[in-house]
């Protein structure tokens, strides 16, 4: 079992990665059969999705979920009801983060051609706060920006404009950020974990 990471990175917020090795049929076992997972794996054409998709399950039978406790709102966030939830995957890692409080969580590895799409999505106080445009830097900042968006749960964000990155510690592994949407507005602290040529950032609220 490829489990890569397990943490409660603070109280009641637990982050799970898997390392994607197996075969759809190897990650099929332990999960309970069911037509809602049959249709979803329908829905995805490509292999390396449906393995991405069955690995998130994978993680959520960790801590004894089942897909059907899932639902999909009109943007396509994942809700329970009693916890708030979020999903991505990259490549040959998927992750999934699960808390009392609003979250997300984004994972990419790291791809030169970020650098010519990061003006859609990084504004000027943000270049001058982190100085060293590396690829490194913006995925981070991408993944940042990914997971406060998938928390924040609303549509019609521009990354570059409604996402602000306020602050980052020196090894910018933290940062805080604020998102807002009209007057709606909240803040959002960043956990960011580098492994294998891959970035993870997750995102809980600040109350």
């Amino acid at each position: 079992m490829p489990l890569f990471k397990d943490l409660e990175i603070v109280p009641d917020t637990f982050v799970l990665v898997w390392e994607i090795t197996e075969s759809e049929i190897s990650l099929l076992e332990n999960l309970n059969s069911s037509k809602k997972i049959t249709l979803k794996l329908n829905q995805l054409k490509n292999s390396t999705h449906r393995r991405q998709f069955l690995s998130n399950l994978q993680l959520l039978n960790l801590k004894n979920i089942s897909f059907k406790d899932l639902e999909y709102n009109n943007n396509g966030k994942p809700e329970m009801k009693d916890k708030f939830i979020s999903f991505s995957h990259s490549f040959d890692f998927s992750a999934v983060v699960i808390s009392n409080k609003k979250t997300g969580i984004d994972i990419e590895k790291f791809r030169s051609k970020i650098l010519k799409i990061s003006h859609k999505f990084i504004n000027q106080i943000e270049i001058n706060l982190i100085k060293n445009l590396s690829i490194e830097n913006i995925t981070k900042v991408w993944t940042i920006k990914e997971a406060v968006f998938k928390a924040f749960g609303y549509a019609g964000i521009d990354f570059k404009e409604n996402i602000l990155i306020e602050s980052i510690n020196l090894d910018f592994d933290k940062a805080k950020v604020k998102i807002y949407k009209k007057e709606i507005i909240e803040y959002y602290n960043i956990e960011i974990f580098n492994f294998s040529q891959y970035i993870c950032s997750v995102a809980h609220i600040i109350k």
